[in-house]
């Protein structure tokens, strides 16, 4: 009963949502094939996005709509490399498991990694530092983190909140 109490209000509170669906483009330029789908039934969790499959690392990313980077992160576990793009329309697009970074973002990260003396690292830049276009050359599809395979994992959140939206 807790778990279907659960899975209705995770679910629930994000289905019943509507959004613009012409606002965001896709984050790749090739056809778009899942690995893993929206709200799966992970070992630990519910899968909070989409997993695109890539044939092979080094796929160009972009970003899915106007905005700034909010989130840059560098892990070994979890979603690896991963940028978070917030969006003035209120939701944040997720990119994880990047080879790689855009050279401007690469360049960005590293410094934070020499400043911190550190190869993981979680950093919240100003509004103002690394604003996208939608559309721009943002990274590359990779194997980083917790993954078992070249592809990419795309979130929808809503910003404000930190909840994940159906993409």
């Amino acid at each position: 009963i807790l778990f279907l109490l659960l899975f209705i209000f995770f679910f629930g509170s994000i289905s019943s949502q509507e959004y613009d669906k012409d606002y965001f483009r896709s984050p790749v330029d090739i056809p778009i094939r899942l690995a893993g789908n929206f709200g799966e039934i992970r070992p630990n969790h519910f899968h909070s996005g989409i997993d695109i499959k890539v044939p092979y690392s080094g796929v160009k990313l972009y970003a899915a709509a106007d905005g700034y980077v909010s989130r840059i992160r560098k892990s070994r576990g979890g979603y690896g490399n991963a940028l978070y793009i917030t969006h003035p329309n209120g939701l944040m697009t997720v990119y994880g498991h990047l080879q790689k970074f855009n050279k401007k973002f690469e360049a960005y990260s590293e410094s934070i990694q020499y400043n911190l003396n550190s190869f993981e690292y979680t950093h919240y830049p100003d509004s103002t530092e690394l604003k996208v276009k939608k559309g721009d050359l943002i990274g590359y599809a990779g194997n980083t983190g917790r993954s078992y395979g070249p592809h990419l994992h795309f979130e929808v959140r809503e910003a404000e909140k930190d909840v994940p939206v159906n993409p």
